[in-house]
């Protein structure tokens, strides 16, 4: 029978650091797409960019989250 390999101790601080960082970030793109006072986005590229960026913070810190708390 093939077994999984132990688990390496984790350093909750650490992850519980890394994934408030993350959301921090993500708030702070978010708020700036908000902040936007035009009517209609004069630069959707920009926007999308930092969607998807705040999008691939998110997952980071799910990744991030799961490995740390959940084997």
């Amino acid at each position: 029978m093939i077994g999984r390999a132990p688990r390496q101790p984790v350093d909750l601080q650490a992850a519980t650091r890394d994934v408030k960082d993350r959301v921090q970030r993500v708030i702070g793109e978010l708020e700036a797409i908000e902040q936007h006072k035009d009517l209609i986005f004069s630069s959707p590229r920009d926007v999308f960019l930092e969607l998807t960026l705040a999008n691939h913070e998110l997952e980071a810190a799910i990744s991030k989250l799961r490995k740390a708390w959940w084997p």
